[in-house]
């Protein structure tokens, strides 16, 4: 019996799994990295107080919002 080796590499269900999977981990991972700016951001503002402060917490804050609206997007498209 001749054993047919398929031309595309992604034709294979499992292979696309773990794709997906491996894909929203390291987008969670990148949540968790920026929730951890937001605590670091935080931190550094009630330490250094200057007039930069709000716009860094307003920045990390919109960091944390792009990367859970990354995760559900990409949950959406996968």
């Amino acid at each position: 019996m001749p054993v047919t080796i398929p031309s595309n590499p992604f034709e294979f269900e499992s292979i696309r799994i773990l794709l997906k999977a491996a894909i929203l981990i390291i987008l969670v991972l990148y949540a968790i990295f920026a929730l951890v700016v937001v605590r670091q951001v935080n931190l550094m503002s009630q330490t250094l107080i200057t007039k930069v402060s709000p716009v860094l917490k307003a920045l990390s804050l919109l960091n944390v919002g792009f990367a859970v609206g990354l995760i559900v997007l990409v949950w959406g498209i996968l």
